[in-house]
Order: C-alpha cells, then structure tokens, then sequence
C-alpha cells in the first residue's frame, strides 16, 4: 500500500512563474490546478461506477470460493443434478466433496465459508487472479460476507473527495460516504498577504497497481502545460487560466537608433 499527496515542488514553481507572468493572484491559480489534477484522479481511480466495484467484487470472491446452491449443477443430467442439490440442501459437505472429485478427478475442497478463503487468495492489490476448487454451502454467511465487503466499494477514490470539496472538482457520489478516513487536506487560497496559497492533499493506503506512477506522470505533464502558458504569456499571447482568460504582456523590443 502506499499514500499519494497532491503537493508537487516542481509543479509548484511552474504555477509560481505563471501567476507572475498573469499578473493575478496565486492563489487562484493553485486552486484551479488542484481542481483540475483532483478530477484527473478521481477519473482513473477504479471502479468508474458503484455497479462496477459491486460486479468485480463477486467475481473475485467467485474465484477464490465458489458457492454451491439450489442453482448449482443446471447442466447436469437430472440424475446427477437432483442428488447433488439434496446434498446442497442438506449441507453435507463430506459427501459432496467426495462427488465432485469423483466426477471430474479435480481436488475439490467444500467447506463451511470464512473470510479467509478469500483474504487468503488476494494479491497485494487486493485481487484473486486464479479461480480455486475451494467451495461452500455456507450461503447465508457468504452473502452477508459479499455485501459487506461491497459496502467499501468507493473507498478508493473518496480519498480525493476533501481536495475535490476544496477546489470545486466533480467527484463520484458513491464516494462521499467515508468521510476523512481515506484522504485529507490542508489548503489556503488567498489573500495572498495572510500567507502564501498552498494546497496539500494526502490519499492513504492505495492499493491500485501502478497508481503512483500515473500520479507522477499527471504532474509531470500539468508542469509541462504550465510552462507553456508561461512562454505564451511572454510572447504577447492569450492564456486561458480556467477562472480567467488574460492578455500577455506585449513583447519588449529594442529601441531604433534616431
């Protein structure tokens, strides 16, 4: 797991330069980035819907811990299908196990559920990637399991909700439920003679492969696209701030001899 924070020296100094070059506010400036950057996140921090953490959940527990119910063995001769949902029913999971490993000579484990057989299938992102021949009866344990664990889909990217609030950005809904216990922020916009505009925002414990990796890259490419307003600026050209549309300053030009 790691903890990403939306504060960047280099980023930082490119708004700096901009602000100057403006000739407005820098406060203004740093909130209008951080909105922008904030959305950027919340955009590529999965799941993109509420249904869709909910869907790749079930999967998941589906490959770590099948569960075996009155739907089970539909495609199965009757002779086979109405005995084996009898040991269902019954919950006679030594029987079972014996069964099934006849039917097809896999290694069938079927067992009461705990959280275990799935924590203990999780990849240090917190995915199963294998499907296990582990299976239970256990339904109503199961299902309550499912739903709970369901119950957090979102935590993810509700770090990002307090810097969101902040800037004004668009965060998903589904989120804003968890409060400050995945992410925080401390920020100040203005009057810049109080003391200087900052925004800090921390998001702990993340999970998502390769998440800091685009965190980086995002900020290398606002540093980037900032800079460029600068130029822009500098040689007389207009710069859209987001909360404002300025004028460069007109290009200085050596004086013509009399």
């Amino acid at each position: 797991m790691i903890d990403v924070t939306l504060d960047n020296k280099n980023l930082a100094a490119a708004l700096t330069q901009l602000a100057k070059a403006a000739n407005v506010g820098l406060g203004p400036i740093i909130k209008e980035e951080a909105r922008y950057l904030t959305q950027l996140f919340i955009k590529f921090t999965p799941p993109k819907t509420r249904a869709q953490g909910r869907k790749a959940i079930e999967v998941d527990l589906q490959k770590a811990v099948g569960l075996l119910d009155q739907n089970s063995f539909a495609r199965a001769r009757e002779e086979v299908r109405l005995p084996m949902r009898e040991l269902i029913r019954r919950r006679d999971n030594v029987t079972l196990q014996a069964a099934m490993r006849e039917m097809d000579g896999n290694q069938w484990i079927v067992k009461d559920f705990t959280p275990q057989d799935h924590v203990s299938k999780r990849n240090r992102y917190g995915r199963v990637r294998r499907k296990s021949y582990v299976m239970t009866t256990d339904k109503m344990v199961y299902r309550r399991y499912l739903r709970d664990v369901q119950s957090r889909v979102g935590w993810a990217a509700s770090g990002w909700i307090p810097a969101a609030k902040a800037t004004g950005a668009r965060y998903k809904k589904f989120s804003d439920r968890f409060g400050s216990a995945s992410g925080y922020v401390n920020y100040w916009f203005g009057p810049a003679n109080a003391k200087p505009p900052y925004l800090t925002a921390t998001h702990k414990n993340v999970k998502i492969p390769n998440y800091q990796d685009k965190i980086n890259a995002a900020f290398a490419s606002r540093t980037d696209t900032t800079l460029r307003k600068v130029k822009r600026l500098l040689a007389g050209k207009a710069v859209n701030l987001g909360f404002t549309r300025v004028q460069g300053a007109a290009p200085v030009t050596a004086p013509s001899n009399p």
